[in-house]
């Protein structure tokens, strides 16, 4: 059951054409999610594909699986760091560093929606969703889309087309360490 979710959420991290997807499990649904998660870790972190669970709550986990190396070089993007740094997150070359500052985020009221910059959501992108309130975007998909709708939708086809593949892997049987471990 596990393998499906990541598979359909988070395909496009998993495949290494997005730095990150994030997913929402409920626990009720995967009562060893825990477990689950370090096996997934100790198969594909030599990979560098990695789970982490960012925060959860009595029935919910928020998970982020991510590619360490893309990640790491997103967030040390200097429009990306000088963006982040408005938002508390000092100056690091750790994506562990980052994501520690994001699960403190996470755990107050407001959701902290520079989370788009690990996504891999473009920045002008995120600053007009959070300047117009989620509100006036030319398209939504993945994303709300203020700027350059056609690259958008262009990426937002091959997310799917990514995911309706690992997806067909899976049901044919294959483990999401033999799509990904095989090289």
């Amino acid at each position: 059951m596990l393998e499906k979710l990541i598979a359909f959420h988070c395909g496009p991290a998993l495949a290494g054409i997005k730095c990150a997807n994030l997913m929402s499990c409920r626990k009720s649904r995967i009562p060893d999610l825990h477990k689950k998660l370090d096996k997934f870790n100790s198969q594909l972190n030599c990979k560098d594909i990695h789970a982490e669970i960012l925060c959860e709550c009595e029935k919910n986990t928020l998970i982020m699986v991510y590619r360490k190396k893309l990640l790491e070089a997103r967030l040390n993007d200097h429009e990306t760091s000088e963006f982040l740094k408005g938002y508390g997150y000092g100056k690091s070359r750790s994506a562990k560093d980052y994501i520690e500052r994001l699960k403190t985020r996470l755990k107050n009221n407001k959701f902290p929606h520079e989370i788009g910059v690990f996504l891999g959501y473009p920045i002008d992108d995120i600053c007009d969703f959070i300047k117009n309130g989620g509100r006036k975007c030319i398209i939504s998909g993945e994303w709300k889309v203020y700027h350059n709708p056609e690259k958008a939708e262009r990426l937002f086809r091959r997310y799917y087309l990514c995911r309706m593949g690992i997806a067909r892997r899976i049901k044919k049987g294959d483990s999401l360490a033999e799509i990904f471990c095989a090289a």
